[in-house]
C-alpha cells in the first residue's frame, strides 16, 4: 500500500500543470516581495519630514529612557503614559480599544493630561512614545503628529513611555530591571487593575517590595467605573505607592493622584513586556485582556474577549 501511495505522489509531482503552478506561485511570491520593498521606499519617503519634526521635539524636550526612571525613582514623580491607544482615542472619535471604548469625556480628559492642563511638572511626569520607526509606528505618525505637535506644552520636558515596554527591556536588560526595582525598593505597593486582570507580579520586578495590595476595577470600560474608584482611592493610604494597570485610565488615574499629592505609576503591560524580553514571552498586545480559567471558574465570564 505505501508502495502504490509514493508512486501515486510522484506520478502527481510529475504532471507537468502542477509544475506550471508551481512556478507560478514563486513567481507571484517575487513579485509580492518586490511590491513590499517599494511599499516600504514609499513609507520612509512619506514619513521622512514628520519623523524630522518628531526627532526635534524629542531631542529637545523628552528624556531618554534612564533619564525617565531617575526622576521618577528620585523625585517621587508620577507617570502617566501616552501610547498610540491614548493617543487615538483622544484625536480619532469612535476609536477604541477592545478593553476600553471611546467616550467624548475620556478624549477631552486625555488631552488635558497631554497638555498639562491643570497638572504640576513638579509632581507629574507625563510620558511620549519613543520613537520607533517601524510599519505600526509610521502609520500612527502619519495619521496623528500633525495632530498631537499642537497639543504638547512648550514648557514642560516629557518622559519616555516605553519605559514598561519590551524596547526598554530590550536596550536596558538588566539594567532596566534595576532601574524599576530601585523605583519600589522597600515601598509598599498598592496595585490597580482590572478584576481578573492578567498583571502578574514577576518576582524578578517586584521581588523587592514592602508589601503589595491590589484594588480592583472593571474588567473592561474602566472610564465607567472611575468615578467609584477615585472614591476608593481617596480612602486609601497616602503613602503608598500606586502602580496601575489599566489602559488610558491608567493615564488618568496617575495624573489625578498626582493633584493630591500621592505617587502613582501607569505601569501598564511591564510584566509582560519583561517576560516577551527574559523569559521568551508574547507581545503583551497578543494576550487575552484577562485570566484564563477552567470553565466552571467563577471569574470564567470575564475570559470573553
Amino acid at each position: 500500500m505505501i508502495k502504490r501511495a509514493w508512486g501515486a505522489i510522484r506520478r502527481r509531482l510529475a504532471d507537468p500543470r502542477l509544475t506550471e503552478t508551481n512556478a507560478l506561485l514563486v513567481d507571484i511570491r517575487w513579485e509580492l516581495k518586490q511590491q513590499r520593498k517599494y511599499l516600504e521606499g514609499f513609507r520612509a519617503l512619506a514619513s521622512t519630514p514628520i519623523y524630522a519634526e518628531i526627532r526635534e521635539f524629542t531631542e529637545a524636550r523628552q528624556y531618554t529612557f534612564e533619564e525617565t526612571m531617575r526622576r521618577v525613582a528620585q523625585e517621587r514623580l508620577s507617570l502617566a503614559r501616552f501610547g498610540d491607544g491614548e493617543l487615538k482615542i483622544m484625536l480619532r472619535p469612535q476609536f477604541g480599544l477592545k478593553f476600553q471604548p471611546w467616550s467624548a469625556a475620556l478624549a477631552g480628559e486625555l488631552r488635558a493630561v497631554l497638555e498639562m492642563d491643570g497638572y504640576d511638572p513638579d509632581r507629574l511626569l507625563v510620558a511620549f512614545p519613543y520613537t520607533i520607526r517601524d510599519v505600526h509606528w509610521t502609520g500612527v505618525w502619519l495619521d496623528l503628529w500633525p495632530e498631537v505637535k499642537p497639543l504638547l506644552n512648550p514648557d514642560v520636558h516629557y518622559g519616555s513611555a516605553h519605559v514598561t515596554r519590551p524596547v526598554f527591556f530590550a536596550q536596558l536588560g538588566e539594567r532596566g530591571v534595576q532601574l524599576w526595582r530601585d523605583v519600589w525598593d522597600g515601598q509598599r505597593i498598592c496595585v490597580v487593575t482590572g478584576q481578573g486582570s492578567r498583571f502578574k507580579l514577576e518576582p524578578a520586578l517586584f521581588d523587592n517590595a514592602k508589601s503589595v495590595e491590589f484594588l480592583y476595577s472593571t474588567p473592561r470600560d474602566a472610564y465607567a467605573d472611575l468615578s467609584r474608584l477615585k472614591n476608593e482611592l481617596e480612602r486609601r493610604d497616602a503613602d503608598k505607592l500606586y502602580l496601575l494597570a489599566l489602559g488610558p485610565c491608567g493615564t488618568l488615574v496617575a495624573a489625578w493622584l498626582s493633584q493630591r499629592g500621592r505617587w502613582a505609576i501607569d505601569m501598564g503591560h511591564i510584566s509582560e513586556s519583561w517576560a516577551n524580553v527574559f523569559a521568551d514571552g508574547a507581545w503583551p498586545e497578543s494576550l487575552n485582556v484577562v485570566k484564563k480559567y477552567p470553565s466552571n471558574h467563577p471569574t470564567a465570564a470575564l475570559d470573553q474577549t
